[in-house]
């Protein structure tokens, strides 16, 4: 377990129409965040999931070629290597109620609102893990 502080704290309305994840991640990159929190709501154009196979070590894609709501986005901002790593989860929902979840991938912002929170402390960092495959938080 690592101990950090509370730095600083932004909203932001996204644009309608850009790359969410690439919208995200600028902000991330402009303001210097190395570790932090990210969260949000809004509605996508269109959006792609994925979600980890365990047996077979790889992800599988999900997209969503219409209209949805982004009921919840929430994630974690740590250092892959030297650069700021977005993690995004993402639950999202159409208008008949159907419901998916997984990695956010990608998404065409309709509207959406985000709020990054820093945290100060050592940078978190990640690197690959043998046990699972994936890139996790390390000591």
């Amino acid at each position: 377990m690592k101990d950090f502080r509370q730095g600083r704290i932004f909203l932001a309305s996204l644009d309608h129409g850009a790359d969410i994840i690439g919208q995200i991640s600028y902000l991330i990159e402009k303001k210097g965040i190395k570790t932090g929190l990210v969260s949000g709501i809004g509605a996508l154009s269109w959006a792609e999931l994925s979600c980890y196979d365990q047996a077979a070590r790889r992800y599988g894609s999900i997209r969503i070629d219409h209209p949805v709501e982004l009921a919840q986005l929430s994630g974690n901002i740590s250092l892959l290597g030297e650069k700021a790593f977005l993690h995004t989860h993402a639950v999202l929902s159409d208008e008949s109620g159907r419901t998916w979840a997984g990695h956010l991938v990608s998404g065409t912002i309709f509207a959406a609102e985000v709020c990054l929170q820093e945290l100060l402390g050592l940078p978190l960092k990640r690197s690959a893990d043998t046990v699972t495959g994936l890139n996790l938080w390390g000591e």
